[in-house]
C-alpha cells in the first residue's frame, strides 16, 4: 500500500511482546508503550520503515506490558488523534489469542482480520477469538485470511467451513479475503529481516499479499466518520487523567 502511495501507519499492538522492530531489522529509542505513558511525544515513537511506511512498535520486554492497569492522559489521546490524521491507513498487528490487549485495540478497529492456517488448532483458535470479539462488538465486520495454504481449493474449503461454523453458532458472517499460499521462500527472507513483499521476483506469498493490499485500497473501510481508532481504543482508559 506504501508503495502505491498511501501513507500507511503500521502500529505493533502486541505490547510488551513486540516484534514489527526486530522483523525489519530496526528499533528507535522510543515504543508505542513510552508513547501511551507519556515518556515521550506520540510522535517520537514513530519509525520510517520501508517505501516511507511509518511504524510504531512495541517493546519487546515482557514487563513492559503496560496495558492491564494502565490509565492514558487525555492528551496523549489527542496527539494520537492528531497522529492518524495524517495517514491514509492504520494497520494495527496484535497478539494471538484474547487477552485484554488484543481484543481491546481489535473491536475498535473498522474491520478484523483474522489470520488461521490449516490447522485443528489454529481453527479453533481462530474460531475462539472471533467468539470472543463478537460478545465485546456484535457488529464488528470480520475478514478470513488463510496462511500457508496449500492451494486455493484447501483455502476455499476452510474458509467455507469456518464460515458456516460462524453463521450457524455464532449468528455471524466473515468475508472471504484470501489466502496466503505456502512459501518456504518466506522463511528465508525473514531471517535476514527483510519483509518479503519487497524481494525480487515477488514470491508467490508476496503476489497474494499484493492482491490482498489491493482489496483494502478499493474497499470503503473507516470511511463513515465518527471517533477514530485511538479514540474508541484509548478514551475508556483514560480515567479522568490529563
Amino acid at each position: 500500500m506504501a508503495r502505491r502511495g498511501e501513507k500507511v501507519l503500521l502500529l505493533d499492538g502486541d505490547l510488551g511482546l513486540g516484534n514489527i522492530g526486530l522483523l525489519l531489522g530496526s528499533g528507535g529509542e522510543w515504543t508505542f508503550e513510552d508513547a501511551l505513558l507519556g515518556r515521550c511525544a506520540v510522535a517520537a515513537a514513530v519509525l520510517e520503515g520501508p517505501e516511507g511506511m511509518a511504524v510504531l512498535t512495541a517493546s519487546a520486554a515482557e514487563t513492559a506490558d503496560c496495558w492491564p492497569e494502565v490509565e492514558i492522559a487525555a492528551s496523549v489521546v489527542e496527539d494520537f488523534e492528531r497522529l492518524v490524521a495524517g495517514f491514509d491507513t492504520l494497520v494495527i498487528d496484535t497478539g494471538a489469542g484474547i487477552a485484554d490487549k488484543t481484543v481491546d485495540l481489535v473491536v475498535a478497529a473498522d474491520e478484523a482480520l483474522l489470520v488461521v492456517t490449516p490447522e485443528p488448532t489454529a481453527i479453533a483458535d481462530a474460531y475462539a477469538a472471533l467468539k470472543a470479539l463478537l460478545i465485546r462488538r456484535p457488529d464488528l465486520v470480520a475478514g478470513l485470511v488463510v496462511n500457508m495454504a496449500d492451494s486455493a481449493d484447501e483455502a476455499a474449503e476452510l474458509h467455507a467451513k469456518f464460515a458456516e461454523l460462524a453463521s450457524r453458532f455464532l449468528g455471524a458472517k466473515i468475508d472471504n479475503r484470501g489466502y496466503i499460499p505456502l512459501d518456504r521462500y518466506v522463511r528465508e527472507v525473514v531471517k535476514r529481516q527483510v519483509p518479503f513483499v519487497l524481494t525480487a521476483p515477488p514470491s508467490p506469498a508476496a503476489q497474494a499479499l499484493t492482491q490482498l493490499a489491493g482489496y483494502y485500497e478499493k474497499a470503503p473501510v473507516g470511511k463513515g466518520g465518527g471517533p477514530s481508532f485511538f479514540t474508541r481504543a484509548l478514551a475508556p482508559r483514560t480515567g479522568g487523567v490529563d
